[in-house]
């Protein structure tokens, strides 16, 4: 079984963070992707971070199912090792559970005689499989429903169903130096019913809680292990269901999450959350799209992400990705007003490559019939949508084209002289989704680069007068002849920066950008194109491009990372040509097909999928060997495929000691 094919983790946390992101209460989330297609279980998925590294169990379905225990990757990897694993040849009825250590990864489930059976790891990523371990309890008593586990003290506690009606039981663990759990005492919860197995989850060296479900609705309530005491159970406010509720930490904090099937046969997927010591009272359904029969799992990222993992109503099993934070507020949620007095040479900021390139409404040039959309678009996301995915920075070309103004991408800065090109999204739109955007979100401002002018298709001061016309002065960046290492990020919210090309005008609210390694421009971009679709160059050129910065960089420069793989002629001339094309013969449309086949030429966006994986984990690295430092750290990470992935990783980055 292979995982998503044979991309990396991170490469599938780029694509679900690439989907359209939701709002749920306080959350945004992304739309939930099956992982596994050849998976499937009717009992629930259990995933874990173990030294930052994923894994998820499940048992196959049937009445009684083999035990997976399978490792995903590390959440920035930039190869595939996806370890698919079977305990032995061990079946349960009931779904296992993972449960981390300091030292061990176990992974617990209920075998067919009603015993806890166990499997350690071997290393950080392999399970020994074919040593199961036995928990032995007084009394071999058997259990059922399920078991979930949490680590307390340094013992892991368990909690499941006792072989009756209503009881649950518990019992801490105790494991030697090899990780084998000594034999143990199982406790029946007095004067507490459940119809499904518990949940539990550590809140504190001295306290676990477990939450449960019955026929009056879902509770929870708090033990202390060292007196054996329970305190009086509390309501989950307006929650009922049949099924097992979970409940998590969640952010690395305090702050509990509650989650729930509906009752009966309503399937959508509920949550409250809340601090532990404060009784949630008011349940929220996730979207539509979230639907199970059957308990959810979660595990932390880091402080502002968590991965939810569940079984859908197809028995197929699904990943999505949740933060603390709105894509489209993040300046708001994690700039201000802590980094107010920052400039953007303090920060780091997601940027578009050919922004407004999500879509080809003409061609031009003289081979425009070769224009197409895996040689022209560079974005899957419209300009709206971009900012709303979180993107600040966004690279724009415009040319006339239907007596109107469009974004365009083309051979040549004029499209007459171009060899071909293509345009996409009207000006006008674009303008309007970014007026829009600044009305409602006071706390972010936006910088907009113009380049590539033609002078007799769209004249800079026609477009300047176009800005103005439709965003307003207000809203745009009067800078004043400041120099930008001097213009505070408090100065910027609620606007956008506009600069064009070796261009200004005379009230500033279009100033000059450029790329080289000095100008005298307002803004001057230091960034180095690799102009190659092999990815071992393209990390060549940036890891010169730092390098070569070292010692610093001027007052006026912003270091853009332009992390772009570029296609070769031969994929801009072939791929997704209109192979039944009347103005070509059908023997050179045979060729290119053909040829597309063999050589397995790859669209824009195709490349930047294979290429954006890479980006983290390169400059990760540089910044641990120090060719990243903080004299030459990027400002703007420019990307194709820009979504909330890359804004969730700028989120990141400025929360190190590089941007602090």
């Amino acid at each position: 079984m292979k995982f998503f094919g044979t991309v990396s983790l991170f490469a599938f946390i780029l694509i679900v963070m690439s989907l359209a992101s939701v709002r749920a209460q306080n959350l945004s989330l992304s739309p939930p992707l099956n992982f596994l297609p050849a998976a499937t279980t009717d009992r629930a998925i259990d995933i874990t971070n173990f030294k930052g590294r994923y894994f998820i169990a499940w048992k196959e379905a049937g009445a009684t199912g083999i035990i997976h225990v399978c490792y995903l990757g590390k959440q920035y990897d930039t190869r595939f090792s996806q370890l698919d694993a079977t305990a032995g040849t061990e079946v349960s009825a009931f779904a296992p559970v993972l449960r981390v250590t300091d030292k061990h990864i176990y992974a617990f489930w209920i075998g067919t005689d009603g015993s806890l059976k166990y499997i350690i790891n071997s290393s950080d990523t392999t399970f020994n499989t074919q040593a199961i371990k036995t928990v032995s309890f007084n009394g071999s008593p058997k259990l059922k429903l399920g078991v979930t586990a949490t680590v307390i003290n340094g013992k892991v506690m368990i909690a499941s169903h006792a072989d009756n009606k209503n009881d649950m039981v518990v019992a801490m663990l105790d494991a030697g130096e090899d990780g084998v759990f000594k034999p143990a005492v199982l406790e029946t919860v007095m004067d507490k019913r459940s119809t499904d197995y518990p949940f539990i989850v550590t809140l504190s060296d001295n306290h676990a809680r477990i939450c449960y479900t019955n026929d009056d609705g879902m509770f929870y309530a708090d033990y202390n292990p060292a007196d054996k005491t329970w305190t009086k159970r509390t309501a989950v406010e307006k929650s009922k269901t049949k099924v097992a509720p979970a409940v998590y930490h969640a952010f690395s904090t305090s702050r509990l999450f509650y989650l729930w099937k509906g009752y009966s046969k309503d399937n959508f997927i509920y949550y409250a959350s809340e601090h532990e010591q404060n009784r949630p009272v008011n349940g929220y359904k996730l979207p539509d799209y979230f639907k199970t029969p059957y308990p959810v799992s979660i595990c932390s990222v880091d402080t502002k992400k968590f991965i939810m993992a569940f079984v859908g109503e197809d028995q197929k099993l699904y990943l999505s990705y949740f933060t603390s934070y709105n894509p489209a507020s993040w300046m708001e949620d994690t700039l201000f007003p802590a980094k107010g007095n920052f400039t953007l040479k303090d920060i780091v900021i997601p940027g578009a490559h050919d922004a407004g390139m999500s879509a080809l409404n003409g061609t031009g040039g003289m081979h425009g019939s070769s224009i197409n959309p895996c040689n022209t678009l560079t974005q899957k996301l419209n300009i709206g949508k971009q900012l709303n995915a979180g993107i600040r920075m966004f690279d724009l070309r415009v040319g006339a084209f239907k007596n109107a103004i469009y974004t365009k991408h083309s051979s040549s800065d004029c499209m007459a002289d171009a060899m071909g090109g293509g345009y996409g999204e009207q000006f006008k739109d674009i303008l309007d989704s970014v007026k829009t955007f600044l009305n409602r979100h006071k706390k972010e401002f936006i910088i907009i680069t113009f380049s590539h002018f033609c002078p007799k298709e769209a004249p800079a001061d026609h477009v300047a007068d176009t800005i103005f016309s439709i965003l307003g002065k207000d809203l745009i960046y009067n800078n004043k002849s400041k120099s930008i290492d001097n213009i505070k990020l408090n100065d910027l919210a609620g606007k956008v920066i506009i600069t064009f090309e070796q261009y200004a005008n005379r009230e500033k609210l279009v100033d000059s950008n450029s790329m080289a390694d000095k100008a005298k421009t307002f803004l001057n971009f230091r960034r180095a194109y690799a102009a190659t679709n092999q990815i071992n160059k393209l990390l060549a050129k940036e890891e010169l491009f730092f390098t070569s910065m070292k010692d610093g960089i001027n007052k006026n420069d912003l270091v853009r990372l332009d992390w772009q793989l570029t296609q070769s002629s031969d994929e801009a001339a072939l791929i997704c040509n209109d192979f039944e094309d009347e103005k070509v013969s059908p023997i050179v449309n045979g060729i290119m097909l053909l040829t597309n086949v063999v050589k397995k030429n790859q669209s824009i966006t195709d490349l930047a999928q294979f290429g954006n994986k890479y980006l983290p984990s390169k400059i990760n690295e540089w910044i641990a060997n120090s060719t990243i430092n903080k004299n030459n750290k990027p400002n703007i990470l420019y990307v194709d495929s820009a979504g909330s992935w890359i804004t969730d990783y700028c989120i990141e980055l400025n929360g190190t000691p590089l941007y602090n």
